[in-house]
């Protein structure tokens, strides 16, 4: 899940340890100049979000990002006019 993280400077420690506490397994990674982060838990976005709040940092989920339309290949659904 990617989340957008305001003041993020890139500690992906920290954030995993606050979500660690929460899912053992958590996992993150980082994108300081864009101040996301992506996180592999065993939580919901809405879980990740608060346990992020209370710990004081201002997050968002931020839609993953689509596929590339390739018309006849894998990725085409063939709704397009």
């Amino acid at each position: 899940m990617l989340f957008q993280v305001k003041d993020f400077a890139g500690d992906t420690g920290a954030i995993a340890a606050i979500l660690r506490a929460h899912d053992a397994t958590a996992t993150v990674t980082g994108d300081a100049s864009a101040g996301q982060i992506d996180v592999a838990a065993q939580l919901t976005s809405g879980q990740v979000i608060t346990a992020l709040h209370e710990a004081g940092y201002d997050a968002a989920r931020v839609s993953e990002p689509r596929q590339i339309h390739v018309s006849g290949g894998s990725t085409c659904c063939g709704s397009c006019s």
